[in-house]
């Protein structure tokens, strides 16, 4: 399992999402960064998220 969570970027936000692969996970982020933050689609916000990503143990 796979967790990214918001306040991992620096955004004060309670927003967490869990999934089996990483790819998911980043879809899932995305969309609520683009919705919540306004942060923009695309390589560089999937980049950023994709680099706090986190395993579940």
């Amino acid at each position: 399992m796979k967790k990214f969570e918001c306040k991992n970027l620096g955004v004060d936000c309670p927003f967490q999402v869990q999934a089996e692969d990483a790819e998911e996970v980043v879809a899932k982020a995305e969309e609520h960064a683009a919705m919540a933050h306004n942060m923009p689609r695309g390589d560089e916000t999937k980049n950023k998220i994709r680099a706090v990503i986190k395993d579940m143990v």
